[in-house]
């Protein structure tokens, strides 16, 4: 009797699956004569307990094609489509989706397949420092995007590069990790690495590198490629040496010169100084602050009535880019310190921004490194 009490619920089981009949697709092919297009070949049938019989869809079977992110690049019931194989990423997976619809239920069956191998080249050139100043540069990149045929090893190009994105990414070399990321929205620009994140980082090692050695290399590699790859396609480097003590003198008094006129334009009168000299008393460069502190003396003498002479003397402060310029009067004589105190509120007269002195052969070199 017990034997019998479990083999009942046995035979209701397999007799439930027989009246269960399921659909499946039967096969599923991806036919392809080339990388822009593809035909799906596909059949259903209907699986019972002991065979299986071809089936017919009650309408056309639906057909998607997704990318590795899962948008939807086709979909419709034509078996053979075109493929955005140029659009695509190197080897890029692919994913083809087909549903059929049968007794109201759907049956799908899904077959992968890879775009198409892709190489991506760069022609680039990289100015820098611009001008000799180490924060700035500029670049020229011109990208061409390949593929390998379909039916041999050669490589045909398919695209100027439109589609390639990436950064540069420079960095000292020996500090790879403490590098910063240009970003290139387009193929040519200008870059300050002031601006970029990490450059607190990339700048100390710098400066270490031109107090210790009196020259950096700094690396710059291209980085990029299709869809979001990160590919290192090409690198140069370039040499930063420290300036000579002789440039910095010629550009600190570049400064003054400068400085001074517009000092005097807020201190003198409608016509002007008769007279001016300008002494360059002593300066200095402030390496960790990249500025200049001049101690100058300026002298001049006004003759709208009767001659007299106004001396003032103080300190220029400025960036070694020209910014942030500003003299601090430190001593006058008496008609200097009247004349100042006439036209100026407190001891410091902000002058806005310098011009630097122009790069020549003997400012900033810019260098490739010997082979």
């Amino acid at each position: 009797m017990r034997f019998a009490f479990f083999l009942v619920p046995g035979l209701l089981w397999l007799l439930g699956c027989q009246t269960g009949n399921r659909y499946a697709v039967s096969e599923l092919d991806l036919v392809r004569s080339g990388w822009d297009s593809i035909t799906v070949a596909v059949s259903f049938k209907e699986v019972g307990l002991m065979s299986s019989v071809p089936a017919v869809p009650a309408s056309p079977p639906t057909i998607m094609l997704l990318n590795s992110d899962f948008d939807t690049l086709y979909v419709g019931h034509e078996t053979s489509f075109a493929v955005p194989d140029r659009s695509l990423g190197n080897a890029e997976a692919m994913l083809v989706e087909v549903c059929g619809k049968l007794d109201n239920g759907d049956v799908c069956e899904q077959e992968g397949f890879l775009a198409s191998p892709k190489r991506v080249s760069v022609d680039h050139s990289i100015d820098y420092p611009q001008d000799g100043d180490i924060e700035r540069g500029r670049f020229n990149l011109e990208f061409v995007v390949e593929r390998r045929e379909w039916d041999g090893e050669s490589w045909e190009e398919i695209d100027r590069g439109q589609s390639v994105t990436g950064f540069l990414h420079a960095f000292v070399d020996g500090h790879e990790d403490e590098g910063v990321k240009i970003p290139f929205p387009h193929r040519s620009g200008r870059f300050n690495l002031a601006r970029l994140d990490n450059y607190r980082d990339f700048r100390y090692y710098l400066r270490s590198k031109l107090l210790e050695e009196n020259e950096a290399r700094i690396n710059f590699e291209v980085i990029g490629g299709l869809r979001g790859e990160e590919v290192r396609l090409a690198a140069a480097q370039k040499v930063v040496k420290k300036k000579a003590r002789e440039i910095r003198e010629l550009e600190a008094g570049y400064f003054v010169e400068q400085a001074a006129g517009r000092v005097l334009e807020r201190l003198t009168s409608f016509f002007g100084p008769s007279r001016t000299y300008v002494y360059l008393d002593s300066w200095q460069f402030i390496e960790g602050e990249r500025r200049y502190t001049v101690e100058i003396e300026l002298t001049w003498s006004s003759s709208f009535f009767r001659q007299r002479w106004h001396r003032i003397s103080g300190t220029l402060q400025v960036d070694e880019d020209g910014r942030n310029a500003a003299f601090h009067r430190s001593r006058a004589n008496d008609s200097g310190r009247s004349r100042w105190e006439e036209r100026v509120d407190g001891n410091v007269l902000q002058l806005g921004t310098l011009e630097p002195r122009p790069a020549d052969d003997t400012s900033f070199s810019l260098s490739e490194p010997d082979p």
